[in-house]
């Protein structure tokens, strides 16, 4: 044996020639070298050469014919009554028509609920709230001590650069 041996579908091709040359002539080559894959080979040849020497079947029916002349002609339908449904079946197809305007109206009703709140909490951002106090008049110069040798809430870099309220001297 040399190599892996086809399987027995590449054989029945090299039977019915239905390879290209290049894979018929491996197989060829491989056959001859091979005893296992050549007695399946010989074995796919004479069953070959049996269906060949069968007769044609011929068939006195042709069933294809028949089939569509049925369905042409079309079967009679049966009586038709009005299908049993449940309670939950009966409120379910008067549903189903709703069905497409349900998708329509919950975008849109998402859509307007989205702006709706939107607009509410923006407007709730933008409303100033009373001060509790009024600003008194030092306020300046309050925020002119950021700029200070020693500003507040720092700690004092000696012990007499702050005297003991700590501010600056």
């Amino acid at each position: 044996m040399t190599g892996i041996c086809p399987p027995d579908d590449a054989l029945s091709a090299l039977v019915d020639e239905a390879l290209p040359a290049s894979a018929r002539t491996e197989l060829l080559t491989h056959c001859a070298g091979c005893p296992q894959c050549a007695t399946r080979l010989d074995g796919l040849r004479r069953l070959h050469a049996a269906f060949l020497a069968l007769p044609p079947a011929m068939l006195d029916v042709d069933l294809g014919e028949r089939v569509i002349a049925r369905l042409q002609a079309g079967a009679t339908p049966a009586v038709q009554g009005r299908p049993h449904m449940g309670w939950r079946a009966r409120w379910m197809s008067l549903a189903r028509p709703l069905t497409r305007w349900s998708f329509a109206l919950s975008s849109s009703a998402g859509a307007t609920a989205a702006i709706a709140m939107g607009l509410w909490l923006g407007e709730s951002l933008l409303q100033m709230e009373p001060s509790i106090s009024p600003p008194s008049r030092n306020v300046t110069l309050v925020a002119m001590s950021l700029f200070d040798s020693v500003p507040p809430g720092n700690l004092c870099p000696s012990a007499h650069a702050c005297d003991p309220t700590g501010n600056s001297r």
